[in-house]
């Protein structure tokens, strides 16, 4: 595919978006999927799963250079495209995202607000989902439970759904400005 830099106009630029992000949404839901069946993977799924919410943080702020705040435009990504409230976050990133990323596993517990919590995960139990179950005795922790798949599923709603990301990309100068900056830091080999 040859790169346009700057887009010629939006319909470039949107058309360009619609593929590219699209392109990233399919293959985050066929890898899931096939991490899913076994031999299951689910840490790569959820690795996969943070990594695609990262590049559309950066899409979304606009910053995709070395030294951007990942966690911040993931948290905000997350807030407001995929409706998680600021407890959600801070806890699948904490749990989640940062020892996956840097031990290849989550953290066997956290201390939040107050509370021991540990992790669970499903496959795909969407009734568990984001769900923080309290502890019935102060020596045993709470646990905060994901499915991977509903969450999979998450992320791909918050880009295709009405009003997701590729629907206000559509209508938002500053969005489209912020798509470009970052599509531009992306394929910049000296932001390596």
């Amino acid at each position: 595919m040859v790169l346009l830099f700057p887009f010629i106009d939006q319909n470039a630029l949107f058309g360009f978006a619609d593929g590219f992000v699209k392109e990233r949404i399919n293959s985050l839901e066929k890898d899931v999927r096939h991490c899913l069946n076994t031999p299951y993977a689910p840490f790569p799924a959820l690795l996969y799963c943070f990594a695609t919410i990262d590049l559309l943080g950066s899409l979304y702020y606009g910053d995709a250079t070395k030294k951007a705040d990942t966690t911040k435009q993931s948290k905000s990504y997350m807030k407001d495209f995929m409706n998680y409230s600021d407890d959600e976050v801070k806890l699948l990133q904490d749990i989640f995202r940062h020892k996956l990323v840097h031990l290849a596993q989550p953290k066997p517990s956290i201390k939040y607000d107050g509370h021991i919590i540990t992790w669970e995960y499903s496959h795909n139990d969407t009734q568990m989902h984001r769900k923080r179950i309290p502890s019935s005795s102060p020596v045993i922790p709470e646990k905060f439970c994901i499915s991977i798949m509903t969450f999979m599923e998450e992320i791909r709603d918050s880009v295709v759904r009405p009003g997701g990301y590729l629907d206000r990309l559509k209508g938002d100068n500053l969005l489209q400005n912020k798509f470009q900056t970052a599509i531009l830091q992306i394929h910049n080999p000296e932001n390596i």
